[in-house]
């Protein structure tokens, strides 16, 4: 026979898992959430972007024709109010961090491509950074000619494959924060 207080041990550690298991699944559901209505104001407000939603992540990806010329790091000056409608998203959804990632096709050194890829992906986020968005919020990443999304046989491939990333994670704090 066991004693009241082992008893009472064990209900309130069965109490303490439940209460536990029931606070992740909110902040999850809550997150996703967050993360979902974030993507749908990132679908009205970028035409010119693929924006999907994985899990509680977004990506978004722009194109390398809208953002930069050939073998160029200078954003063009039309994208700009992109940036500033892509910016003011995300400002309004702060919870979150973004991954900024560039890309390049397979023709050049690996040096070239991997130098170029990081320079746009440091283009990206400086603009976010001017239009107001934090930049302990922002990381880059240059990856040069991995990970291509099509062929890099064609010219049409390689235009795919020559383009800038925006992978958006919800920012998972610690509880005394």
């Amino acid at each position: 026979m066991t004693s009241p207080v082992v008893n009472l041990r064990n209900g309130l550690f069965l109490i303490a898992v439940a209460l536990l298991t029931s606070c992740a699944a909110s902040k999850k559901s809550s997150s996703h959430a967050y993360m979902k209505k974030q993507y749908k104001e990132l679908k009205k407000a970028l035409d010119d972007a693929d924006v999907t939603i994985i899990n509680d992540s977004l990506k978004v990806i722009f194109p390398n024709n809208v953002l930069f010329a050939t073998n160029s790091d200078q954003l063009k000056e039309e994208v700009k109010p992109t940036f500033g409608r892509f910016a003011d998203v995300l400002n309004k959804y702060d919870k979150t961090k973004i991954l900024v990632t560039g890309y390049t096709d397979n023709t050049g050194t690996d040096q070239i491509n991997n130098d170029l890829s990081e320079k746009r992906a440091v283009s990206g986020k400086k603009l976010l950074n001017e239009k107001g968005v934090a930049d302990d919020r922002m990381f880059t990443w240059g990856l040069g000619s991995r990970h291509p999304l099509a062929t890099n046989d064609t010219e049409e491939g390689r235009a795919v494959n020559r383009r800038v990333e925006f992978v958006i994670l919800y920012d998972v704090k610690p509880e005394n924060q």
